[in-house]
């Protein structure tokens, strides 16, 4: 019986995802991706021109699956709090793989150039930083965080997830539950105390320590 092509496509790119985030870029070849997924060269190039055109589809797959996965955050709950917790929970709750899948995009977007680059950085941002900014934006509008650039504070929160996805972050939490929650609260609160919690002064433009002019 002849294999049904999205199936053989499906097995190819999920081949392609665990090999990509376990080993370097330039150590995959088209022969590993064709043994690991249990299919013929030939048929890799039935579907895809090259391994970047495998990279290229398997992230563009597994981002628009990540943004429909995340989407539902946008409306949990009634507080920026909550949308951001869930947004991570959900995020945290999916395969390891999945999520590393993610960090591909800082890794290996450098490699490509003109249109498929910005499809790329394209399909990210709206899977993952721009969600979160939709997410920092109605907060702001609503009162509950201070007023800033939410584009670069998405950038920030995602920066801050990242930080947990390491074998040693892990082994500090029981789960996803707590790990989300722990990192939203160290997000929204800072780490320090409630009493510290204060402004730094600006910096003088002059040193008036020297008793005269910078």
């Amino acid at each position: 019986m002849a294999r049904n092509p999205e199936a053989t496509i499906s097995d190819l790119l999920e081949a392609a995802a665990q090999l990509f985030v376990s080993r370097a870029y330039d150590d995959i070849k088209l022969t590993d991706i064709a043994r690991a997924s249990g299919v013929t060269k030939g048929a890799i190039y039935h579907h895809f021109d090259s391994k970047e055109d495998v990279f290229l589809s398997m992230m563009d797959r597994k981002l628009r699956a990540f943004r429909e996965d995340l989407r539902p955050a946008l409306n949990y709950g009634t507080t920026t709090r909550d949308r951001l917790y869930r947004l991570t929970y959900l995020y945290l709750s999916k395969p390891l793989i999945e999520q590393r899948v993610i960090q591909l995009v800082r890794r290996d977007s450098q490699r490509f150039h003109g249109e498929a680059r910005r499809k790329l950085i394209h399909t990210y941002q709206e899977a993952l930083p721009n969600q979160i900014e939709e997410i920092l934006t109605a907060g702001m509008e609503a009162g509950e965080i201070v007023l800033g650039d939410a584009q670069l504070l998405a950038r920030v929160f995602v920066a801050h997830v990242e930080v947990y996805l390491s074998d040693y972050a892990r082994r500090h939490f029981e789960g996803p539950e707590a790990m989300a929650r722990h990192i939203t609260d160290q997000f929204l609160n800072g780490v320090a105390t409630a009493s510290h919690r204060t402004a730094i002064p600006p910096i003088p433009l002059t040193d008036t320590t020297q008793g005269g002019n910078a």
